[in-house]
């Protein structure tokens, strides 16, 4: 068991991914984040979504510790043009931080990857596509997320590689009312996911 959110809508991505950054973020979010040797931004694990028992996995339940959980399932589009939710999946945890992630982490100018590759880490593994990341894109867009309870809804908002989200109501007729507060996301763990 577990708590379904739905997502509708997507982020642009100015200038669009190229094939490499398509490419590898595809692969990160069809494989698990658990804690490994490797590193987190290794995705060449073995089996289903990269789960298979390998000797570098240190905690197959718990994910780096920079990241917001076990699944990122915001994925590039074909074009690189926009990060939209992974419709084949569900279950997606902290939507709202592993978006934050993905843009502080390997997409922005500012990108921990770009101070990474210079003094990397040693065993940590960096994918070969990160010498093709070109840092220097700008998110910006409205998705609307609807959870499996009715009165669940919300929207996340990236503005300028900022993220934001907005909690909602519905009234009688069904239709949804934005609160005007945007809260700022934070890569912080503890407060509740969303």
């Amino acid at each position: 068991m577990g708590y379904d959110t739905r997502f509708s809508g997507r982020i642009t991505v100015t200038p669009p991914l190229n094939p490499e950054e398509i490419s590898y973020l595809t692969r990160f979010a069809s494989t698990r984040r658990m804690l490994r040797s490797k590193g987190p931004y290794y995705v060449r694990g073995g089996g289903s979504w990269g789960q298979a028992a390998e000797p570098d996995i240190l905690d197959s339940g718990r994910p780096s510790e920079d990241q917001p959980g076990l699944w990122c399932q915001w994925l590039p589009t074909d074009d690189g043009n926009a990060i939209v939710a992974d419709e084949e999946s569900e279950k997606f945890y902290d939507a709202d931080r592993w978006m934050l992630y993905l843009i502080t982490t390997f997409l922005s100018p500012e990108a921990r990857i770009v101070r990474e590759l210079a003094d990397p880490v040693p065993g940590r593994d960096y994918p070969e596509e990160f010498a093709h990341f070109t840092f220097d894109h700008a998110l910006n867009g409205v998705l609307d997320a609807r959870g499996e309870y009715e009165d669940d809804v919300w929207r996340l908002i990236v503005r300028d590689n900022q993220v934001y989200y907005q909690d909602g109501t519905l009234d009688e007729n069904g239709r949804v009312t934005y609160q005007t507060e945007e809260v700022l996301v934070t890569l912080a763990r503890g407060r509740p996911p969303m």
